[in-house]
């Protein structure tokens, strides 16, 4: 069963917990990076992108 990933969650992370998503592929990576974007409080006429894949010259999406 997966863990949900909801701000308490990510709040008690550990540091291996979050190696663990990134060795586990882009699908788990990609929602960690959906989980973490749903927290922020961005003004509303921001969009948000993750990155996926380095396209914006990054290593990984969070």
């Amino acid at each position: 069963m997966k863990t949900e990933l909801t701000l308490n969650v990510l709040q008690t992370m550990n540091a291996q917990e979050y190696e663990d998503i990134r060795a586990a592929g882009s699908d788990e990576r990609r929602e960690l990076t959906h989980a973490v974007m749903r927290e922020l409080d961005a003004p509303d006429n921001w969009t948000m992108n993750g990155e996926y894949g380095s396209e914006f010259g990054g290593f990984f999406p969070v």
